[in-house]
């Protein structure tokens, strides 16, 4: 499976794993302020979302027992060819699901007054979200349980990336939807900003890889 941890010096990890944990905080902070605009969050936590609505469990456990089954499907998947180092993606999943409580609670004065508001919410939170992903890649440590399940099935059964990712991205929503209809009676967690993130996120990510990627790499070394 691609996404092995490379060989860095002790220093070398130190730094790239306090910027992953940086790039993590600020993803949760993008993923509390999509929940919070109300119309809907990216592709990849619009299941926890939706289900928080249903269930007495907090979107940050959801999003920490879907990132973990994520890395189930991975193992199923890859068999033998499953690098044991990747099972650390779900001390990854349960980070990312703590800290996304922990913004929940901080950005939880954020009540958007009109569908305005919500908008502009909801693009705030694609800009920050982006940053946070950005810095999570180049801190290249370790593959987040929503790429890794996408690399195996590439590795799998040989389907070009792109091509995956958007199918990965799709059954999401299309996932999100049905239990939102079916639990809530309405949609929930997943709606036009969803649709939105999708979109823009990779563009953003790409700005932001363009403008600050080589000065974060130069830190690195």
């Amino acid at each position: 499976m691609d996404g092995d941890i490379p060989r860095y010096s002790k220093h070398q990890l130190v730094k790239r794993y306090c910027l992953l944990g940086i790039g993590l905080f600020i993803m949760s902070i993008g993923i509390a302020m999509s929940k919070r605009a109300g119309i809907g969050t990216t592709p990849i936590s619009c299941i926890p979302a939706t289900m928080s609505f249903f269930t007495p469990i907090s979107m940050g456990m959801l999003t920490f027992l879907f990132n973990a089954f994520l890395v189930v499907i991975e193992i199923l998947i890859l068999g033998k060819q499953f690098q044991k180092i990747q099972i650390l993606q779900v001390i990854m999943g349960f980070v990312i699901g703590a800290l996304t409580d922990v913004s929940l609670a901080i950005f939880s004065f954020i009540e958007p007054g009109s569908y305005a508001e919500q908008w502009f919410w909801c693009i705030l939170s694609c800009m920050i979200l982006g940053f946070g992903v950005m810095l999570e890649v180049r801190a290249n440590v370790l593959v987040a349980p929503g790429e890794g399940v996408v690399v195996a099935f590439v590795t799998r059964f040989k389907i070009p990336f792109p091509r995956m990712k958007v199918i990965s991205d799709s059954t999401m929503v299309a996932s999100a939807v049905v239990m939102s209809i079916l639990f809530t009676g309405g949609l929930n967690g997943v709606r036009e900003g969803t649709i939105f993130a999708a979109v823009v996120l990779g563009f953003i990510v790409g700005f932001y890889r363009n403008r600050f990627g080589d000065r974060i790499d130069r830190l690195l070394e």
